[in-house]
């Protein structure tokens, strides 16, 4: 049993990151003024307010874009373009971006 559990429960972390950033992206593809958008975004943010509940689903995240990453640099990569890694490269980009500018356009 703790086999088990020790294979899913990164998973688990995973699949429950994966629900709150579909939330945050359903509250900003819905809106404010569509009442599934708002409670949606205020849920989101209610959850990524504690960093406790999500550091070990991020991790996982993180972890998980780590080896997709290792293996398109690989020479075991199954698609041919080298597209993957500008896909995958840009991901840290957007987020690193968002870190250093989305604070200084709230102060405003």
């Amino acid at each position: 049993m703790s086999l088990v559990r020790f294979v899913v429960r990164p998973l688990g972390y995973l699949a429950f990151v994966v629900a709150v950033v579909a939330l945050s992206a359903s509250a900003k593809i819905l809106g404010e003024r569509h009442e599934l958008g708002f409670f949606s975004g205020r849920l989101a943010q209610m959850i990524w307010r504690y960093p406790e509940v999500t550091h070990r689903g991020v991790q996982m995240a993180w972890l998980v874009w780590t080896a997709v990453f290792g293996i398109s640099l690989s020479p075991l990569d199954p698609i041919a373009s080298s597209w993957d890694e500008v896909a995958l490269g840009a991901v840290p980009l957007m987020i690193v971006w968002r870190r250093l500018f989305a604070g200084s356009r709230a102060a405003r």
